[in-house]
């Protein structure tokens, strides 16, 4: 049996999908799963466990599929054809996307609402987890994870070997992003966290960054000497430095959700958007959000707010609180 399922998406809506994709990787467990999306974010899923291959959504045969009464390229109608089976989280109110690839010749096609439309404070990862009612799926867990390969592992071992000089303090993971600066947290407040981490809990800092991490990283740097950038790894060997790690502090974005679904220790801060249906979910997860009379933020009014009150009224003491209610090896004062 051949499955597609399509998800484009950033990293954090493909962590909060995982539940769902492994609900149906369990019950079709011979079949081979390809997942159509962006390939950097999908290395993440690529050959552990949830897809045998992935594909690029953004590829020039894919864009005739959302026109009306287009002609198929021939290479697309090969693809699909050989599909028993195709799920769609592409928006597609209009039905035209899903027509096209029905016309492919798909077999069975599915097609789910990404976001929410009429359910009210739902959780967008028990959002996905409806489908599978739909598909007479039974699910058994609720809780994103993240598969290492041994390759992964290996490189994440080589990173922190190379990088971290006292093996004898504890690893901590920081990441002062996000893929919008309207949920980041003061790069101040950050680099005051460091230095408590640093002088209090023996801590060697790691502080991961992406592509649109520049500017706060530059910033960060200017106001702490003494600190290793994990810039730019591919995310398999981004993810595999954090599961060595004993604690992640990150804003609300998607390293904080591969934090989460690597079981470790994450304390997540929120601002703007409403952690009930946002926050990265996992085991031992903690969020900071300080609920205000403009929270949460619709997207238009977030994407214009100069103030970001909601993260200035996160302090260090609040983070560092969090910090100290976990259990576990911490040498805390």
């Amino acid at each position: 049996m051949n499955i597609i399922i399509i998800r484009p998406c950033a990293i954090g809506d493909l962590i909060v999908t995982l539940p769902t994709i492994g609900a149906i990787r369990n019950h079709f467990h011979n079949a081979h799963i390809e997942i159509m999306g962006y390939p950097t974010y999908l290395e993440l899923v690529k050959g552990r466990f949830y897809a045998d291959s992935v594909s690029r959504f953004d590829h020039a045969d894919v864009a005739p599929l959302f026109v009306k009464n287009v002609r198929i390229p021939l290479e697309t109608m090969k693809r699909f054809g050989n599909t028993d089976q195709v799920i769609s989280f592409v928006s597609d109110r209009e039905g035209v996307f899903i027509a096209n690839i029905r016309a492919a010749g798909a077999g069975n096609v599915i097609y789910y609402e990404s976001f929410p439309i009429d359910e009210q404070g739902i959780h967008i990862a028990d959002h996905f987890l409806k489908l599978l009612d739909r598909m007479s799926i039974n699910s058994s867990f609720r809780m994103p994870k993240i598969f290492l390969s041994h390759d992964d592992v290996l490189s994440g071992s080589a990173f922190i070997k190379s990088r971290v000089a006292d093996f004898q303090k504890t690893l901590v993971v920081v990441h002062p992003g996000s893929g919008s600066r309207q949920k980041c947290w003061p790069v101040e407040r950050y680099a005051e966290l460091i230095a408590w981490l640093n002088d209090k809990m023996n801590a060697q800092v790691i502080v991961v960054a992406g592509h649109a991490d520049d500017d706060v990283i530059e910033k960060l740097r200017m106001k702490v000497k003494s600190v290793i950038v994990a810039d730019r790894l591919p995310l398999p060997a981004l993810a595999a430095v954090i599961k060595q790690c004993a604690l992640f502090v990150g804003n609300d974005s998607g390293i904080t959700h591969i934090a989460a679904a690597l079981g470790i220790k994450t304390v997540a801060i929120f601002g703007p958007v409403d952690p009930d249906l946002w926050a990265p979910l996992g085991e031992q997860v903690k969020v900071i959000y300080k609920r205000l009379d403009c929270s949460p933020c619709l997207p238009d009014v977030r994407r214009d707010c100069c103030h970001q009150v909601c993260l200035e009224h996160v302090t260090v003491e609040d983070v560092i609180s969090e910090i100290k209610s976990f259990n576990g090896h911490f040498q805390l004062p």
